[in-house]
């Protein structure tokens, strides 16, 4: 996600054309499902950000860019800094499990949150403002029960576990992010952290993009 934003920022697109481009793409046609491995493969993501993109390269933006993805033979971080935009993204917003590892030059990668999902480690500025979009739920209980027609029926085996996951990946997220913050300052970088409310919000909510465009702008610290 802030990949593929701050790559927009980085060549002069702004929200209102950020959400006309949205507006015109069908999330639901991108997944590019393999039957046999149940992961996503990119042809059609990847066809979808050359439209949006072509061939632009990370050095030739406006605004200073990288890209950073995670290398999945060893872990290690790679921050792009010169490369095609599009492959770039690619790599960087490959979900373990869900999307097919994304393959540049024989090397493999992952997402970024995997390393630094706030990766305010690899800018040179002393001052910094930066956001975090992980959603910080008011009550972290999960109950085997939810509310239908004013009836408590159980919940689904599979939507139980969804729920421990998900939050379990916002702990990990947490921690990342808090470790992120406390390093940068140990190199005396001023961190300015913004973390609007996103608690009514789930992972896959991104139609609802409009909205949470709006709590961005109403936010106040």
């Amino acid at each position: 996600m802030w990949a593929i934003i701050w790559a927009w920022l980085a060549f002069g697109i702004w929200k209102n054309e950020m959400i006309k481009i949205l507006k015109e793409t069908n999330f639901l046609k991108l997944i590019d499902l393999n039957l046999k491995t149940w992961i996503v493969i990119w042809n059609k993501v990847k066809q979808r950000l050359t439209e949006i993109f072509g061939d632009l390269q990370i050095q030739d933006a406006e605004i200073p860019l990288k890209i950073i993805a995670t290398q999945l033979k060893d872990g290690k971080t790679k921050v792009f800094k010169k490369w095609s935009v599009v492959d770039a993204i690619m790599a960087s917003i490959c979900l373990p499990g869900i999307f097919k590892p994304y393959e540049i030059d024989w090397n493999f990668y992952l997402d970024w949150w995997l390393k630094a999902n706030l990766p305010i480690l690899e800018l040179e500025n002393k001052d910094i403002i930066a956001v975090s979009v992980i959603i910080r739920w008011k009550n972290w209980m999960i109950s085997e029960k939810t509310t239908f027609l004013n009836f408590q029926i159980k919940k689904s085996f599979w939507y139980y576990n969804y729920e421990i996951l998900n939050k379990s990946l916002y702990i990990i997220l947490q921690n990342n992010e808090y470790l992120s913050i406390q390093l940068a300052k140990e190199k005396w970088k001023n961190i300015t952290l913004l973390t609007p409310d996103l608690s009514e919000y789930k992972i896959y909510d991104f139609l609802k993009f409009e909205k949470i465009i709006q709590i961005g702008e109403n936010y106040k610290r």
